[in-house]
């Protein structure tokens, strides 16, 4: 996602004073002596010519930097300002806001797709088809859809190989596809190879190993575990994994999804819960019971994970006289990361918090500008 960002400065009024005495000394030493301007005889700068000034009486043309009562008595490529002439914005020498554009990059987010493949998914879901088959189409879907606005990767637990021929009953499952871009067709291809196989439900041992896992240490990018079961876990408790994983630096949230009737409420809850994406209300963690409502868990997941983060392709020289504007309404910086944006330095990035976040994910900014310099709206 590239959106457009214009650099540029914002001219001293007390410059401008100077600017415009130097003009006025200029001009007077040219009426008193040396080449004269044999203007119209004048009261007021209004009486004068586009580009004129009113000196001693006379209509006299003006130059760059001189007096002004407004923009009619400045040369070319210049405003009136303060009662000063001062270059143009976006011409050579103006205060630079129509000047250098460059370019803030979206940071596509980090999920790792952890599927439950136990032999309970082969169970129907009324005339659908069985829940195996309904979750490869709905990931299919997600992966397709958001595939330039998300990293994806994809885990299959139980057993190690596509066919679950090999691992344990409480062994964990691994991983068939890495995060990372464009990983649409991989996963697609990954899911069309793999079955299930009857080795339990290894939730937690299999949640235990992406502590580990480099595809999801990345600190420049938010880092999260999709996760989707349709039954109990069959080994160890699951919870103090999911709250291990959210406790990394970098943090990695899990969000929930359970699927079909057989699920254990209790548990998924305390994982959403542990994994800091608890919805409001009793139900915590995302249910779907049948392929529309999985596909619309997916989207919602996906959605709410789009990035808050842009990289910046050019450091501002002074972060202080960064301007942030989303459909032409300034956002202001906000140190506490409450309602608002920052800048970090180190990375060259802004990231937006609360309200302004949540209307970026939403898909409601039809225009984001980061203006360097100059407190206003291209």
């Amino acid at each position: 996602m590239l959106l457009s960002a214009s650099s540029g400065c914002v001219n001293d009024p007390v410059g401008h004073g100077s600017n415009a005495e130097e003009a006025v000394n200029t001009l007077a030493t040219a009426s008193s002596g040396g080449d004269t301007t044999d203007g119209p005889t004048c009261s007021a700068n209004s009486e004068c010519d586009t580009g004129e000034y009113c000196q001693d009486g006379a209509c006299t043309p003006n130059l760059p930097g001189g007096p002004c009562d407004d923009s009619s008595n400045c040369v070319d490529d210049e405003v009136c300002e303060d009662g000063a002439c001062v270059p143009e914005a976006g011409t050579e020498g103006g205060m630079g806001c129509g000047g250098e554009v460059y370019q803030a990059t979206a940071i596509p987010p980090n999920v790792l797709i952890v599927q439950d493949r136990s032999g309970s998914m082969d169970q129907k879901v009324g005339d659908e088809g069985t829940k195996w088959a309904l979750a490869k189409a709905a990931i299919e879907q997600v992966v397709t859809d958001f595939s330039e606005e998300v990293y994806f990767g994809l885990m299959l637990y139980p057993g190690l190989d596509p066919a679950c021929k090999q691992g344990k009953s409480c062994g964990p499952g691994g991983v068939s596809v890495d995060v990372g871009p464009e990983t649409g067709m991989a996963i697609t291809s990954a899911l069309g190879d793999a079955d299930t196989c009857s080795l339990g439900t290894p939730t937690a041992e299999t949640l235990d190993i992406l502590q580990d896992y480099a595809g999801l240490k990345d600190l420049g990018r938010s880092n999260y575990v999709l996760l989707i079961t349709d039954g109990q876990s069959s080994c160890d408790d699951p919870v103090p994994m999911v709250e291990a994983l959210l406790e990394q630096d970098p943090p990695i949230k899990t969000f929930v999804v359970g699927f079909g009737d057989g699920v254990d409420a209790t548990e998924l809850n305390d994982m959403a819960k542990a994994g800091g994406t608890a919805l409001e209300g009793d139900q915590m963690y995302y249910q779907a019971g049948d392929a529309q409502s999985l596909v619309n868990a997916f989207a919602d997941i996906a959605g709410s994970v789009l990035s808050c983060s842009f990289v910046l392709d050019v450091v501002p020289p002074d972060p202080d006289k960064l301007y942030v504007y989303i459909n032409d309404m300034e956002i202001l910086r906000d140190l506490g990361h409450d309602d608002g944006w920052d800048y970090e330095l180190d990375t060259n990035q802004v990231t937006f918090y609360g309200p302004p976040c949540e209307l970026l994910q939403s898909g409601q900014i039809m225009d984001l500008q980061f203006v360097f310099g100059c407190p206003e709206p291209r």
